[in-house]
């Protein structure tokens, strides 16, 4: 895979996956009684949602998208629904570990530890948020990262 390629599939990872995760965690809080306002449902909501899923969930994106990566290279595995049956299993474990993990780290009374905070605080929220969400929203975005790794990967000379 080129080096283009390389940049490519981790800004798509961030972007799709923070947007797929985003989405639906939007979506099921639509269908929630207890939100009252519809400022949650309208698309300023949707916006907000997303906003936030991009910048709380950077960090668990990127490490998500380099450990995707390497298992299936490991596996050897080049098809897309491979790697959306990996994605969709990897997706809630990956999300639960860091979801747990600042549950226990407890960042408000360690204020040095403000910048562990900012990048396990999007796996939280979607672990709050329901822990299934992570399976379609995973398993879509490795599909994707499954089509960009076949396009740029390096290509047989032509005889």
């Amino acid at each position: 895979m080129t080096r283009r390629g390389t940049l490519i599939y981790y800004l798509s990872a961030w972007i799709v996956g923070c947007f797929f995760m985003s989405a639906a965690i939007w979506i099921k809080d639509m269908f929630r009684p207890e939100v009252s306002t519809s400022a949650g449902r309208s698309i300023f909501g949707f916006i907000f949602a997303s906003v936030s899923g991009f910048l709380l969930g950077a960090f668990a994106a990127f490490l998500g998208a380099f450990l995707l990566r390497r298992i299936m290279a490991a596996l050897k595995c080049k098809t897309p629904s491979h790697w959306a049956a990996v994605g969709g299993v990897l997706a809630p474990v990956f999300i639960a570990g860091l979801g747990t993990w600042e549950r226990h780290m407890n960042f408000a009374q360690r204020p040095g530890l403000n910048i562990l905070a900012l990048l396990t605080t999007g796996p939280k929220v979607v672990l709050d948020s329901g822990w299934w969400l992570a399976i379609p929203a995973g398993a879509a975005t490795a599909y994707l990262l499954c089509r960009i790794e076949r396009r740029f990967a390096p290509q047989p000379a032509n005889v």
